[in-house]
């Protein structure tokens, strides 16, 4: 099997052991991406949360001890500007309120398109 685990439970268990502070992050993250792209089929493997459109990565939540990272696929950057040498497609997220929330919402929807 190409996946580790599928479904909503499996990523939420994964995410549940992120250590404290970032633990609340990862767990709301899911819930934003979820309702943001329902489309898209959470999975874990290589021991990330992994969200998934026709078996492509869309975007993955990388939790660590000292940081979470949120990033998508090089392939469906929706950070991608026209002209631009720099592309960011993955960032360090220390705390969520209103105006980030809104920001990951609108970058999970335009790439999940």
């Amino acid at each position: 099997m190409i996946f580790g685990k599928k479904g909503d439970e499996a990523v939420r268990n994964k995410l549940a052991s992120t250590p404290a502070p970032y633990r609340e992050i990862a767990l709301r993250l899911h819930e934003l991406i979820c309702e943001s792209a329902p489309s898209l089929e959470p999975v874990v493997r290589w021991g990330l949360a992994f969200y998934v459109k026709d078996g492509k990565d869309v975007c993955y939540i990388k939790p660590d001890k000292a940081y979470l990272a949120f990033g998508f696929g090089e392939v469906v950057n929706p950070a991608f500007e026209e002209g631009a040498l720099m592309h960011p497609v993955a960032w360090t997220i220390t705390a969520l309120d209103e105006a980030t929330e809104q920001k990951i919402r609108a970058l999970v929807q335009k790439a999940a398109g």
